[in-house]
């Protein structure tokens, strides 16, 4: 036990070694893109990926990398994983826009109902974090709300407490919901982008099965099952089959 203290601290100060070391290929990292050498900044954006560094902002670097470096399935993949962590970050989303633009297949969604279109937006307005924040304000208001309900003496008063301690109690738990929504979206590994420059969509999961169509680098395909090595997809066209794990890479 007398070691334990020792081996706290050793790990402690390794883990602020590390980040640091991170930080100083970010910066070295950027200091290559901004002077045109994308291949050693990919590179390098990518060693930190692999160290276990997650943030929106690396992500963002990286698909600009891959962007200049005409690599639009890793450009989409990386724009993709950053707006999981920043959906409504007006950057990250145009630049995610123009690289969608590169992709040859051009996939019609299918129209939803307004209101569930609606609800979807909202959900992805902001990060969940954002949500629980909200959530915990909001929380917090209608309780003193219901509070001054209490303590007021006039009807008016009393019964405009009441509704908009009522009202605000509502919009917490519609942002709660939100939160939770939003989270689960951000940790849910079902979306993947197909990486391959061109790839046939099968019947089956095996090489046999009939060919569906054909699908290029840069497609966002959902994934439905997992047979063996072969992913079953749908589009957001409303179209399945299967395709091999090798040609998709989950975002």
């Amino acid at each position: 036990m007398k070691y334990i203290y020792p081996l706290i601290l050793i790990l402690f100060l390794s883990a602020f070694s590390q980040a640091d070391e991170a930080l100083v290929q970010f910066e070295q990292a950027n200091y290559l893109y901004r002077n045109g050498d994308f291949k050693n900044a990919a590179i390098l954006y990518e060693k930190i990926v692999h160290n276990g560094y997650h943030n929106s902002e690396l992500y963002y670097n990286l698909g600009n990398t891959y962007f200049k470096l005409d690599e639009t399935g890793k450009a989409i993949l990386y724009y993709e994983r950053a707006k999981k962590i920043y959906p409504n970050d007006e950057d990250i989303n145009f630049n995610l826009k123009i690289a969608n633009l590169k992709v040859v297949d051009k996939i019609e969604a299918i129209p939803q109902l307004f209101f569930i279109e609606w609800w979807y937006s909202a959900s992805k307005a902001f990060s969940s974090d954002t949500w629980a924040i909200f959530t915990l304000t909001t929380i917090w208001l209608g309780i003193i709300l219901l509070l001054l309900f209490r303590i007021s003496k006039s009807p008016f008063t009393r019964r405009a407490f009441f509704f908009g301690g009522i009202f605000i109690v509502a919009i917490a738990g519609f942002s709660l919901i939100f939160s939770i929504q939003q989270n689960k979206s951000e940790k849910s590994e079902s979306m993947a982008i197909v990486f391959s420059p061109s790839v046939t969509v099968k019947s089956s999961p095996d090489e046999a099965g009939t060919d569906l169509f054909l699908l290029h680098e840069g497609v966002k395909v959902e994934m439905v099952d997992k047979v063996g090595n072969w992913f079953k997809i749908k589009l957001v066209d409303g179209k399945i089959g299967w395709l091999p794990e090798k040609d998709v890479e989950v975002i």
